[in-house]
């Protein structure tokens, strides 16, 4: 069975007269490239099977994709800063009896070779792929490991890309993010926080947790379901890094796939958008419509 035949079976409220009615409409919408029915799918679910609120997910991802091509697009795979960064960084979804768990955390705590538009890039290509190959999820709850984070990784962050991936992150990946967790904390920790809840929508803030400790977060996820190094019953994070490196290296024709969908504002009906459009100049996104 393929995928797209899949989401159908094992979501009765996805409904195919719903995905037809996106297809139609994304013909009217000549600045947006085109989708296969299974990333309309994604948007759809994403969106709790809201018509409207998917159409505008989708003009909102291509638009950001294309105007943040540093931290969204170029998925070169032999492009010499992400090589690096697929060493460097983990960022994996596992299945849970509840809702899939995203982890990401430094593999090499190495300031130096730490590299923000890269590692935004790299989650970006491990959430789309995790879809592609396995499907929808009711949900992800994100955790981040703070452990071997430093002031000097902080220091490499630019505020502009971080703002551009948290308005990605929240209004425009077609995921249902259900909670975000920062966990063994550290100094440092607070100085992150400082500087992302400024983008955060309010809904997206109540959704953050910051634990001392991994089984901190058990009210959330049962411990169980986590890597073995943090005591769960999931194979090590030596070995999903590997298999996270591994699934990346091997799909260059997805990732080049993803990269060609564009949006050509020449296109766009009515007035083209631009970074302002989005982000404004005092610090604060603005809404973005859809024609």
């Amino acid at each position: 069975m393929d995928m797209v035949a899949m989401e159908y079976k094992r979501d009765d409220k996805l409904k195919k007269e719903d995905v037809n009615m996106l297809q139609v409409w994304l013909k009217s919408q000549p600045h947006l490239p085109e989708m296969t029915e299974q990333e309309i799918i994604w948007f759809l679910k994403s969106c709790y099977y809201s018509n409207e609120a998917a159409k505008s997910t989708i003009d909102k991802f291509f638009t950001m994709k294309t105007l943040c091509p540093e931290i969204l697009r170029n998925k070169d795979l032999k492009q010499k800063g992400l090589q690096e960064t697929i060493n460097t960084i983990l960022y994996i979804v596992l299945p849970t009896e509840g809702y899939a768990l995203g982890i990401a955390r430094l593999m090499d705590v190495n300031a130096e070779k730490f590299n923000f538009h890269e590692a935004c890039r790299l989650s970006d290509m491990v959430m789309m792929l995790d879809m592609f190959k396995t499907g929808t999820k009711d949900g992800i709850r994100c955790c981040i490991d703070m452990q071997g984070a430093t002031f000097g990784h902080v220091a490499r962050v630019g505020i502009i890309s971080l703002k551009k991936f948290v308005f990605y992150f929240q209004d425009a990946l077609p995921i249902r993010l259900k909670s975000l967790h920062f966990f063994n904390s550290t100094p440092v920790l607070d100085t992150v926080l400082t500087m992302i809840k400024p983008f955060l929508k309010k809904e997206i803030a109540e959704m953050l947790y910051v634990h001392k400790t991994v089984k901190d977060m058990q009210n959330f996820v049962p411990l169980e379901c986590f890597p073995s190094d943090y005591g769960g019953k999931a194979t090590s994070l030596a070995e999903l890094h590997e298999k996270m490196k591994k699934d990346v290296m091997e799909n260059g024709e997805f990732f080049a796939h993803l990269d060609s969908q564009l949006v050509d504002e020449k296109k766009r009906p009515g007035k083209p958008k631009n970074e302002m459009d989005i982000f404004g100049t005092d610090g604060t996104f603005k809404k973005l419509d859809i024609d």
